[in-house]
């Protein structure tokens, strides 16, 4: 648990720094002005804040990973309670399930997306 527990250290210390670069870059490219053609800006703006979101989203994954091990939670499938293989915390240090739980909650994600597009479907037809 210690190496995994390195990984995400690093892992959350290169997307802090990561942050704040493109917080940094964000507030120099405004200052620009009419300097730079402003739809190509907007465009790379709202790339960096899209990025930013996923960022965000990685940095949170990776202090609820590190909470859990501080909780003795870490390792532990959250659907069975089943101990997660640590070949696959090793592969996907941020997983909360194991290998059989994850699979079962994809297919019945997978099961309902195409359940929704099926009723999506046969509405648009029934009105026309």
């Amino acid at each position: 648990m210690e190496e995994i527990k390195r990984l995400l250290l690093e892992e959350k210390a290169a997307l802090l720094g990561d942050i704040r670069e493109k917080t940094g870059k964000n507030k120099i490219n405004s200052d620009i002005g009419d300097a730079i053609d402003s739809s190509v800006e907007e465009q790379e703006r709202e790339l960096d804040l899209l990025l930013q979101d996923r960022e965000q989203a990685r940095l949170k994954g990776i202090e609820n990973a590190l909470q859990r091990m501080e909780s003795d939670d870490f390792g532990y499938c959250e659907e069975c309670g089943e101990d997660i293989s640590k070949k696959r915390l090793l592969a996907v240090p941020l997983t909360r399930m194991c290998i059989n739980c994850q699979s079962t909650e994809e297919r019945s994600r997978l099961a309902q997306n195409a359940f929704s597009r099926a009723d999506y479907s046969s509405q648009v037809l029934s009105d026309e």
